[in-house]
């Protein structure tokens, strides 16, 4: 089962995902571990296009659209910050880590809820 977190920073409501192939292909194109680029904090732009380019696969079929993509989303005033967090919460949520308490805040809030109006 894969792992799905939203992912709108592009308007549009779409769903970024690693499993063990992309987390592969995000550590070629990286040239480091993904352990190692979490443990040090390297979430630039290299880190935040290659990360898109892989999370992002199913929607744009190439680093080119992304970059688009993310050209506009800078004009517009948007932060790369608030990518890169997305990014790695959805590398988190893949399980690599260990199992994660939530990759969704959300979820829980909705399912603490949920389980108190039960009661």
């Amino acid at each position: 089962m894969r792992h799905e977190i939203v992912f709108d920073h592009f308007g549009e409501e779409q769903r970024i995902y690693f499993d063990i192939g992309r987390l592969a292909a995000l550590e070629k194109l990286m040239g480091t571990s993904i352990q190692k680029i979490i443990a040090e904090g390297n979430v630039g732009i290299n880190f935040v296009l290659s990360g898109l380019t892989v999370g992002l696969g199913h929607h744009y079929g190439n680093r080119s659209a992304i970059q688009r993509k993310l050209e506009a989303y800078f004009a517009a005033g948007g932060d790369l910050n608030e990518i890169a967090t997305t990014i790695v919460r959805a590398v988190v949520a893949s399980g690599i880590f260990g199992k994660a308490e939530s990759a969704e805040p959300e979820a829980d809030e909705k399912n603490d809820r949920e389980t108190q109006s039960e009661r």
